[in-house]
């Protein structure tokens, strides 16, 4: 994941949490985020999700690309960031 991340102009994660199994004892976010960065990754860890659209406001710039991964309702960050970037 951290190498993957690391491909990325920039990225943001946020705190892992179990959809529809147990959680795996150690995998945390700060085990993505370190991992990303040991790869070279500017990586930005949040642990409060409906910060998310104004922290990739101040990130992104005209002619990028953003795109949202993730469980649940990550989805639902999509069009809260398009909002941000539209004004």
């Amino acid at each position: 994941m951290g190498e993957a991340l690391a491909l990325a102009d920039a990225s943001v994660v946020l705190d892992v949490y179990p959809a529809r199994e147990d959680p795996i004892p150690g995998v945390t976010s700060e085990l993505i985020v370190e991992a990303a960065r040991k790869a070279g990754a500017d990586v930005t860890p949040v642990h409060n999700k409906g910060a998310v659209p104004e922290i990739v406001e101040g990130m992104a710039g005209p002619g990028d690309l953003v795109l949202t991964m993730g469980a649940g309702d990550v989805t639902d960050l999509g069009p809260r960031i398009l909002d941000h970037l539209s004004k």
